[in-house]
């Protein structure tokens, strides 16, 4: 008896895998090809038009341009510009500041000698005064409407106030009064976001203030003024 019962456990265990061998599950492929990432780009163009309309130069990336060229000026002068932001394929960040400052001193005047100006009697960069007394003002110059509506032929019906190189009530002021010596390495961002292909105009006003007297006769200033972009998208805390 205990011979059968062996033979028919074994033979159980033979059709149990017999079994299993037969098994197929339903199943289906699809493949996704020729799957491509291509990096984006931003690209910053930059006009200039002047307040009195003898300056400037259209859309263009910049290669050694100056927004300013002052000579003789005295205390009591100043003098403004008008830039626009252009920014082609994303959306992005902005910001503008000073650098690369050179502040010249050539030499004494009789006025300078009697100020007294304790540098004149050693010419050089670095000596002069004028970024001590020379002052910037820049702002967002979106007129009386908010935001941005005006394309780059002004004015515009929407807001004939745009990038109309006016410091107009109410507009943005992102440095005012600000002398050159404080403005080195620092920077303005723009509070807004700078959408791809739309126009954004920024005033940049400089000054000479009465205060400031003989010390920067004859001296000299040079100075680069930089405006960069950079992607706002995943980036809302607008890292440069």
């Amino acid at each position: 008896m205990k011979r059968i019962l062996i033979s028919l456990s074994i033979i159980g265990i033979v059709a149990a895998i017999g079994i299993g061998g037969t098994i197929a599950y339903y199943h289906d492929t699809e493949t996704s090809t020729g799957n491509t990432f291509t990096a984006g780009s931003i690209d910053l163009k930059v006009d200039l038009q002047c307040e009195n309309g003898v300056c400037g130069f259209p859309l263009k990336d910049l290669t050694g341009d100056h927004f300013f060229s002052e000579c003789d000026i005295k205390p009591g002068d100043s003098g403004e510009v008008t830039i626009s932001f252009h920014v082609y394929d994303n959306n992005a960040w902005g910001r503008i500041g000073l650098a690369d400052v050179h502040d010249w001193e050539y030499g004494c005047t009789e006025p300078e000698e009697e100020y007294p100006d304790p540098t004149c009697d050693s010419p050089g960069d670095g000596l002069g005064e004028l970024s001590q007394y020379l002052t910037f003002t820049i702002w967002l110059d979106e007129g009386s409407v908010e935001g941005w509506q005006c394309p780059e032929n002004k004015p515009c019906e929407v807001d004939s106030e745009e990038g109309n190189n006016v410091l107009d009530e109410g507009e943005t002021i992102l440095a005012e009064d600000i002398p050159a010596s404080q403005l080195i390495d620092g920077w303005y961002v723009l509070p807004q976001e700078i959408i791809g292909s739309n126009t954004y105009y920024v005033g940049v006003k400089w000054e000479l203030p009465f205060t400031a007297g003989n010390i920067v006769q004859s001296d000299s200033l040079q100075a680069s003024i930089v405006m960069q972009v950079v992607q706002s998208k995943s980036n809302p805390d607008k890292v440069f």
